[in-house]
């Protein structure tokens, strides 16, 4: 299993934040769970977001909203990278 991820960012119409999708393939690829928090990098920011499948996202895309895309100041077709959440206790461990 991979560990980062690089996709290309595609618009969402959704103002809000927190929240990002992927097509399936990416989703159970990276062995994602509905609702996992993953943490996406732009080159200058990391957030962290829940991660979604959509089957109308295409492979190779992340549609990232409104919000998230002015806290990463990436556009539609920037590329960014996502990972795995890991909590602090489980990096200790």
């Amino acid at each position: 299993m991979t560990e980062r991820l690089i996709l290309y960012v595609e618009n969402s119409p959704v103002e809000s934040g927190g929240r990002v999708r992927v097509n399936r393939d990416i989703f159970e690829g990276f062995e994602f769970s509905e609702g996992e928090m993953v943490v996406v990098s732009s080159k200058t920011k990391d957030i962290l977001v829940s991660i979604y499948c959509d089957e109308m996202i295409e492979n190779g895309k992340i549609s990232i909203r409104l919000k998230d895309r002015k806290k990463l100041d990436v556009d539609e077709g920037d590329e960014v990278e996502v990972r795995k959440h890991q909590k602090l206790l489980q990096k200790l461990l």
